[in-house]
């Protein structure tokens, strides 16, 4: 049986799927001599993971392919979502080169090379990451003699932590997404979500505020555990104050008592309650998806969706991001 996914999980998959938050983090994060070979514009999303059941409470993946030179450059993007570093974190970035390739033999039985990968790990715990920089970091022995016969690589770190120095640039949807994974372990919720708030207020004309808004705050009151729905509202009013559009999303997201049966079922600790409230949450990310792609749902797409169980919904939320029709996502 899948794993349930954690909100750090689905706050980074809900939004690090969108291509303007991808392109934008992509453009801030990857080294400038290898943007300038790069098509941004053209990337895609695949919708593979390589992420065993077994790791998926400590990581979450995402693969972008872009155009490069000849060939399409792969960014394993690895988001590890422990509050500590994951000390193992080279091995499941070899996984992926080693299935990624034998992946492209299959589909390319001709070819004679690979094309690159850049690994990519992105980091916002509460502690220093120290975890080994370099494979043969991990092996102890390792005499001079062995070297050249033992992999050898590494990973680009982008570490968001509060603890980190990392500045974070780019557009105000890339930084707001960044920030809110950042601040997710702050002693201080409400004061992090009032800033974040302030992000919004300045795209709140633009078409996804609204779905970044209850993404954030689905993900602040799930994720700190020391907010509720009737904070949210406060913080939401305070910011956008007499403004119809936010007056219409409390009433739709807020007051209907969805984040309130998520958090009380948290908080009381009962497991039907947890899963019932995962499952609302996964269903909503998916009809967004979906809605975002090919247009409203009609009710018995709607009806389905919100039925399936929570490792229905996960197979449908990955088959989504690459799908061309509604069809390819449910069948």
């Amino acid at each position: 049986m899948a794993s349930t996914p954690t909100p750090h999980d689905c706050f980074f998959r809900e939004n690090f799927v969108r291509p303007v938050i991808a392109r934008d983090f992509l453009a801030q994060t990857l080294p400038p001599a290898l943007l300038a070979d790069l098509d941004l514009e053209r990337l895609v999303i695949s919708p593979d993971t390589f992420v065993t059941e077994a790791l998926r409470k400590i990581y979450s993946d995402l693969i972008y392919q872009i155009p490069y030179r000849r060939s399409t450059l792969s960014v394993y993007l690895l988001f590890e979502h422990k509050s500590q570093p994951e000390h193992w974190v080279l091995l499941q970035l070899l996984r992926y080169i080693v299935a990624s390739g034998e992946l492209y033999r299959d589909q390319n039985p001709k070819a004679r090379h690979l094309p690159p990968i850049y690994p990519l790990v992105l980091y916002h715990g509460q502690k220093q990451w120290r975890a080994p920089a370099y494979f043969h970091d991990l092996i102890d022995p390792l005499p001079e003699s062995i070297k050249p016969y033992v992999p050898q690589f590494g990973y680009a770190l982008h570490d968001i932590s509060a603890r980190s120095t990392t500045e974070i640039r780019g557009g105000v949807l890339s930084r707001l997404i960044q920030l809110a994974l950042r601040h997710i372990y702050s002693d201080q919720p409400e004061e992090r979500l009032r800033e974040l708030l302030a992000l919004i207020a300045k795209i709140r004309r633009d078409t996804t505020a609204l779905d970044i808004l209850e993404s954030l705050l689905r993900y602040y009151v799930q994720g700190t555990g020391r907010l509720d729905e009737h904070q949210a509202r406060s913080l939401i009013e305070q910011t956008f104050p007499g403004e119809p559009l936010m007056e219409t999303f409390i009433d739709r997201y807020i007051a209907q008592g969805e984040l309130r049966g998520e958090q009380r079922g948290e908080q009381r600790g009962e497991q039907r309650g947890e899963q019932r409230g995962e499952q609302r949450g996964q269903a909503r990310s998916l009809l967004r998806l979906i809605e975002r792609k090919f247009g409203p749902p009609s009710e018995p797409i709607l009806a389905q969706i919100t039925e399936a169980d929570s490792d229905t919904l996960l197979i449908w939320f990955d088959r989504a991001i690459d799908a061309r029709s509604i069809d390819e996502v449910l069948h």
